[in-house]
């Protein structure tokens, strides 16, 4: 759907929409969240629509390309804008991308970044569900994986997610753990394939072996990409083990 005609919407039609942000990691390696993300606001009564791709520019901030990231970040903050101004919640489903909007655009924008906000998953779901029916739901925990950028800016969201699944009758234990290794791009590059491995061995690959491999969730891309790596077999996003649960 083009932005003309998400802005010829009716106010009806704009009160049931939910507005997908892209970000290249996802959509281009691991689209299945993307998906499973529509399917779940569909089975929440929303009607899903998959924005335009439009660069986040994170990896270019990564690796210190600020004069290329600002002028990605502002073409894109003047599309989101445009965007945030019919009045539709927005939601990414990569922490570091989306938090990227926050607090990255903030920096090398200032007033010029204006006023739109792209939700994370949890925090568009957090008001979702708010008047829903709980569902019972048995069977064994599950165990949240937070991205290091996630809850280091956002220390909250591991509870969210635990009300969220608890809304729903499930258990969701938080795992504390440090980073994976992936730490931005630093682990997808070769030269740094050991400290990778060497960093993801301190916390994750200990918790792994303890737990459930199909019960583990993780949030970020780069975490589930790590541990697919390493482990031979991934983790799926919260969101997808919702799915599952709601049925």
């Amino acid at each position: 759907m083009t932005l003309e005609q998400l802005e010829r919407m009716s106010a009806e039609q704009k009160a049931k929409t939910v507005l997908v942000v892209q970000d290249p990691f996802t959509s281009y390696y691991d689209a299945r969240v993307v998906a499973d993300f529509i399917r779940l606001a569909e089975k929440l009564g929303r009607r899903p629509v998959l924005l335009p791709f439009s660069p986040n520019g994170k990896a270019q901030h990564i690796k210190g390309f600020l004069n290329r990231f600002a002028k990605t970040a502002k073409k894109t903050s003047e599309f989101l804008n445009r965007i945030a101004a019919l009045g539709m919640p927005m939601v990414g489903v990569d922490p570091a991308l989306v938090l990227c909007y926050r607090d990255e655009y903030k920096l090398a924008l200032g007033e010029q970044r204006g006023d739109f906000h792209v939700l994370l998953v949890n925090e568009w779901l957090a008001q979702e569900i708010n008047a829903r029916l709980s569902v019972e739901v048995s069977g064994e925990p599950w165990y949240f994986f937070g991205h290091c950028t996630e809850v280091t800016a956002l220390p909250g969201a591991p509870a969210q997610w635990a009300a969220i699944f608890a809304h729903f009758g499930a258990k969701l234990e938080n795992v504390s753990v440090g980073c994976c290794g992936m730490a931005g791009t630093y682990g997808h590059e070769l030269t740094n394939h050991k400290n990778s491995l060497g960093i993801y061995e301190l916390s994750w690959h200990q918790a792994m072996q303890r737990l459930p491999r199909n019960r583990c969730l993780a949030t970020g891309y780069s975490c589930r990409s790590q541990v697919k790596r390493i482990e031979g077999t991934g983790v799926r996003h919260p969101l997808q083990a919702l799915l599952e649960i709601i049925g």
